[in-house]
């Protein structure tokens, strides 16, 4: 095991990118009716997004807030991470939708796809302007943290403290309708760096775990994240899109996500503490789980792909089976081929370099 690693990061870092499969394959199934047993299932499965894109911000936060990157070394280790596997699987995207979706090249279609317009082949890559954007937040962040810290004793977990605050009351305005950070574009990205400031709060903060016992903290948050789930799911998503007649979801930037997503963060933290999540680690489930998290990255970002090959060979194979087992089967198919490309790419000089590998 590599003992630079955070197991528990791994471990969430591993449930979010499964849960955005999950969120891709039950897209097409719950477009059908609503008021149905299918759509009660896909909206359910649907739904993992919602939690889980905050989780992979959360967890970027936690990395890389309070770091001394120089600007060189901000691009070359964070930026460039990003832009070398994007940039050739954006080129594997245009090339697919050029030869069998449009059957020509169209230079706008291509743009379209590179910048993760809706609609297209390439709307997951919506994800990686935003990364882009909150990437330089943070930057810019590190900067003031060690600038004041030059001027100040103990500036760093004021100004975290101070920032963690407003991006609480940012998320609750936002919730609260006084003003929406969806648009323009630009104002959306950039407002994921409140789940930012928020994860590296909670990953470097004992404000409870030094009051209240372990397993206390895993039993409530346990219970809590199925709870708050179950709400979201049944209390909101079904009813609202049962009274629109179509599939409704809220938005990111709401205090019922963020309190599932801290929930989710904060339960395995806790359980990090505990000898069950420790012998895991020295699994051999749980190096396939820090070799999934290794992976993530380049997963989320051929995934989608492979999964539209996938539906199109195969409709004619899982229509009409329960949806429950077929969403199960595709979730587990495109994982697999996923990680069986990215392995195969990882064994070819340079074009290991795509493979997004952390």
């Amino acid at each position: 095991m590599n003992k630079n690693r955070i197991f528990y990061y791994d471990v969430l870092r591993s449930i979010a990118i499964i849960g955005i499969v999950f969120c891709h394959v039950a897209t097409s199934f719950v477009l059908t009716g609503v008021n149905s047993s299918t759509f009660y299932i896909s909206a359910f499965f649907d739904c993992f997004r919602d939690f889980s894109i905050p989780i992979f911000v959360m967890l970027s936060g936690a990395l890389l807030v309070n770091k001394r990157d120089s600007l060189k070394t901000f691009f070359k280790k964070r930026l460039s991470r990003i832009f070398i596997p994007f940039i050739f699987w954006a080129i594997i995207y245009i090339i697919y939708s050029s030869a069998y979706i449009k059957h020509t090249f169209d230079f706008s279609s291509a743009i379209d796809i590179f910048f993760g317009t809706s609609g297209t082949l390439g709307v997951a890559f919506w994800f990686i302007w935003m990364i882009v954007i909150i990437y330089i937040g943070i930057f810019l962040i590190n900067k003031i943290i060690e600038f004041g810290c030059k001027k100040r004793e103990n500036f760093s977990n004021e100004f975290i403290a101070v920032l963690t605050l407003l991006a609480l009351a940012y998320i609750s305005c936002s919730d609260f309708g006084l003003f929406s950070p969806y648009t323009p574009k630009l104002l959306y990205f950039a407002s994921f760096l409140s789940y930012i400031i928020i994860g590296y709060f909670i990953a470097n903060n004992e404000l409870i775990g030094n009051k209240i016992n372990s397993k206390i903290i895993i039993i409530v948050t346990l219970l809590g994240s199925c709870c708050l789930y179950s709400y979201y799911i049944f209390g909101f998503v079904v009813p609202q899109s049962i009274s629109a007649n179509h599939f409704v979801y809220r938005g990111y930037f709401n205090l019922l996500l963020l309190a599932l997503a801290v929930d989710i963060f904060v339960l395995f933290k806790y359980l990090s503490k505990t000898k069950y999540l420790r012998g895991l680690e020295e699994s051999y489930f749980g190096n396939a789980i820090i070799n999934l998290s290794k992976y993530s990255f380049g997963l989320y970002l051929c995934h989608y792909l492979i999964l539209y090959i996938l539906r199109l060979n195969l409709f004619g194979f899982y229509h009409g089976w329960n949806p429950l087992v077929s969403i199960l089967m595709l979730v587990i198919l495109t994982v697999s081929i996923s990680l069986l490309v990215l392995w195969v790419l990882s064994k070819i000089p340079y074009l290991d370099k795509f493979t997004g590998k952390s």
